[in-house]
Parts: C-alpha cells; structure tokens; sequence
C-alpha cells in the first residue's frame, strides 16, 4: 500500500532537521548540502509510489526547481517539505500521463467504438479487450520506429519533449514532428478501417 505524505513525514521526522542556507554558502552549496542531505529519504518516499526511473527523475527535479526558487534564502526546509514537493509532482506526471494515454485511446479508437458501439462496462469481456488491443497494436506496427518511439514516449509514458529528444538522441522540433506524424497516421489507418469494413470486399 502506497503510504501517504503524512504517514511517510511520521516516520522520517526522527533525525531529520530543518535547513536554511547560510550567509557565507552560494544557493548551488546550498541545494548541494540539502541534495546529500534528504536525497535518500525524497528517493525512498517517491519509490514506494512509482516506477525507479520516474522516481529518479522526480527526485532530482525536486531538488533542482528549489534551486530555481526565487526566494530559496527565505525558506526553512525540511525533508517534510521536500517530500511534499515530490508528491505534488507525482500528482502532476501522473495526471499528465493520463490525459496523454486518453488522447491516444481517442486518437486510434474512435472509429472503432464508432463501428462496434459503446458497450456498457459489465458486458465487455477479456476478448473485447484483446480485440481492441490487437488493433491499436496493429495500427502502431504500421508507423515508423521513430514515430513509435516518439508517441511511446510522449503520449503514453508521459515523458516531456525534452527528456524524449535526450533520450532519443534528437532534436525537440524532430520529436514533435515524429509525434504529429504518426498520430495523423495512426487517425488515417483507422478510417480506412472503418471504410473497409462498411464497403466489404471489393470482387473482381
């Protein structure tokens, strides 16, 4: 079971107190002493609701929005408050990828549902599943690898068009082009589905 921030403060307060940067260090010594300081607890906190990658990268942006903060001399922080920041970011990676693996379901399933109907949630089955499954598969096989990879990414891992072009190797404008490209693909394949399946086959 996923722990809340509060139950995870509880039993993390032990041991842990507040910080505040000091007249004679710079900002970047400042986050750097908080870094090897609550790194592990920020880390074990997002762990324990995420995948270890996103873990990483949401413990390390915590660490690096403080040291964007406009007034990071003011705050008294403790490893509470930085935990606070990682669940807040969670929140919003979480809510991110959700909109984004919706408009890919409605990207590619729309003349599907269109053409089958809408059934209620009781009556689907595993095959229904499968089915509709097969055909986002069938369609995304039909895209280049780089189309893949970039909606892969974008769409349904929820990851930004920076750490996407980082981990692609590319440009952000190519990752957006790779993106747009193949979600139009994608809509194309579909209606001629739907075209296909209403004409019938075409006899010689």
């Amino acid at each position: 079971m996923t722990p809340t921030v509060r139950e995870f403060d509880e039993g993390n307060a032990v041991g842990a107190p507040s910080m505040k940067q000091s007249n004679s260090e710079t900002r970047e010594d400042f986050v750097m002493r908080l870094f090897e300081a609550y790194y592990t607890r920020v880390f074990a906190f997002t762990r324990k609701c995420a995948p270890q990658d996103v873990s990483e990268d949401v413990t390390q942006e915590v660490f690096v929005r403080l040291l964007q903060h406009p007034r990071l001399e003011e705050l008294d922080l403790s490893v509470s408050y930085l935990i606070k920041v990682a669940h807040n970011l969670l929140r919003r990676r979480h809510a991110r990828s959700t909109r984004h693996r919706e408009i890919l379901e409605t990207t590619v399933t729309d003349e599907i549902i269109q053409r089958h109907g809408r059934p209620a949630a009781p009556s689907r089955t595993p095959v229904d599943d499968k089915s509709e499954n097969f055909h986002l598969d069938e369609a995304l096989n039909q895209l280049s690898s780089d189309e893949r990879d970039a909606i892969r990414l974008i769409v349904q891992d929820g990851k930004s068009y920076t750490h996407a072009a980082e981990a692609l190797g590319v440009t952000v404008t190519t990752i957006n082009n790779w993106k747009h490209r193949g979600l139009s693909k994608l809509k194309k394949i579909t209606q001629l589905e739907a075209i296909s399946e209403r004409t019938g086959p075409v006899l010689g």
